[in-house]
């Protein structure tokens, strides 16, 4: 069932930049800092036949990576590595990296093999950012083999 004041609490704690969190994101995109100027709704960013990997974020750096997949009707993670990466690169000049991040994962479910729920509507309210500010709300779809982040809103 959905929740819209869980939803917006959901969308509210992804929005924060809060250090102590640990979020799950695509590893970030590099995309030209004129393409995202010129985002509109409905337009959507290629992310290619294979889903990019799952990475849990805290403070700023990698601290675990995830599988996407179902479980029990619901979309659902499962904590396959735990690492740390703290260098993340830089974007190239007329480039930027895009961050995306789909939901929080609550500190005790932070272990290896963990399966661990989503909460509902993530993959179709994932949060885009570019140098830490806002920039869009996109949804996870397929089309022609491809996987892509199409943009349900714009933020700037």
């Amino acid at each position: 069932m959905y929740n819209l004041q869980a939803n917006g609490l959901s969308q509210a704690i992804l929005r924060s930049h809060n250090p102590k969190l640990h979020l799950l994101s695509f590893e970030p995109l590099m995309i030209k800092k004129s393409e995202l100027k010129a985002l509109e709704i409905g337009d959507s960013i290629v992310l290619g036949k294979k889903l990019p990997q799952l990475y849990i974020y805290r403070k700023d750096g990698i601290v675990g990576q995830a599988q996407l997949g179902r479980a029990m009707g619901r979309e659902s993670v499962v904590i396959s590595a735990k690492e740390r990466i703290d260098n993340l690169g830089k974007a190239e000049p007329k480039y930027t990296l895009l961050e995306t991040r789909i939901a929080t994962l609550p500190k005790s479910d932070f272990e290896v093999g963990k399966l661990v729920e989503l909460p509902v509507e993530s993959l179709s309210s994932i949060l885009l950012f570019s140098r830490q500010k806002l920039v869009a709300m996109a949804s996870l779809i397929q089309a022609g083999g491809n996987y892509a982040l199409q943009i349900q809103k714009r933020y700037i």
